[in-house]
């Protein structure tokens, strides 16, 4: 029995691309669902993994809070599943796209070790450290999607000269929210988050001395905040002066005001003395402006420079004809 014919490497993949969208946003549903459990300190209402109870009872009882939790071990087992049949779809139909492959298979093994890091976070009663690891395998499962996404709508990126200066300041960017949503997991798991509330200045008016880890991370994690916003700004004129258009130039804006309503939500945290109401918008939109930042990057590097007229080698179109992406 023959084979079907393998899908043209230069094609898009609207069917896989779509499925990766969904699954992206699956995962940062997993992800602000997390938050809500922390928010709510129901990070422990079921005692035991995988299993609620020592009884491995998957169906619990009716309390608002096991349920709670037991919903974002649900939703964590729907987004492995979606994980693992795109991978299979890529591995059956498309495993000449070698990008989507690779994404795609550390997609699947980065949720088996989320799924590892979510068990030890709760047999080790929330040790700081697994939060903030398990926060990390969240978003790169996030950002692994998002990129398998991008690659299956877009096609191939085009064998040309990158604006290698706009993707430097994209991937920086991107990298520095990363190092920022670490340092906040951390600040909820030692518990850091109200340690300066009654001091705008972080104790620097008085020169307090930092002693305590709480206050490092906190500190830390205002300062980088600081850095963030001016790193946006920054992303945002980069990404406008090189004379993007289209979803690149979008992505960049939407970052900034994603940020400016996070230093706001970080505001009302002290103001509310960590309300769930604040808390929980807190984590959801720092993973929406992961996101949209792990987008511009992949957009970015596949954005040729005006002007140019490079060839594709494949295709045979100048270069600046193959910039749709950014489109």
């Amino acid at each position: 029995m023959s084979q079907p014919a393998p899908h043209p490497p230069s094609a898009r993949l609207p069917g896989l691309a779509r499925l990766a969208a969904l699954t992206a946003v699956v995962a940062l549903a997993v992800v602000a669902l997390g938050g809500v459990v922390r928010a709510t300190d129901n990070g422990l209402a079921c005692p035991t993994w995988p299993g609620c109870f020592s009884g491995g009872d998957f169906v619990p009882r009716a309390d608002v809070g096991v349920w709670l939790e037991h919903s974002h071990r649900l939703l964590a087992g729907v987004l492995g599943l979606l994980i693992a049949g795109a991978l299979l779809w890529a591995l059956l139909r498309h495993r000449d796209r070698r990008p989507i492959v690779w994404a795609l298979a550390a997609a699947a093994a980065a949720v088996l070790v989320q799924a590892a890091l979510g068990a030890a976070v709760v047999l080790f009663q929330l040790r700081a450290e697994l939060v903030t690891a398990h926060l990390g395998m969240g978003m790169a499962v996030v950002a692994l999607l998002v990129v398998v996404a991008l690659e299956a709508a877009q096609g191939p990126a085009p064998a040309a000269a990158r604006d290698r200066r706009l993707l430097r300041t994209s991937l920086a960017v991107a990298a520095l929210t990363y190092v920022q949503i670490l340092v906040g997991g951390h600040v909820t798991g030692v518990g850091a988050g109200l340690v300066y509330a009654d001091s705008p200045f972080l104790g620097v008016a008085t020169f307090a001395p930092i002693a305590r880890e709480s206050q490092l991370f906190n500190v830390a994690h205002r300062v980088l905040a600081v850095a963030l916003v001016v790193a946006i700004g920054v992303l945002v004129s980069r990404t406008l002066r090189s004379g993007a258009t289209g979803w690149l130039a979008r992505l960049a804006h939407v970052a900034s005001g994603l940020v400016v309503l996070q230093v706001l939500l970080g505001v009302a945290n002290l103001w509310s003395g960590l309300s769930p109401l604040s808390v929980i918008p807190h984590l959801a939109v720092a993973s929406w402006l992961w996101a949209v930042l792990v987008a511009h990057a992949a957009l970015a590097a596949r954005r040729v420079p005006a002007g140019s007229v490079t060839r594709d080698r494949d295709r045979g179109a100048p270069a600046r004809e193959l910039a749709g992406s950014e489109r």
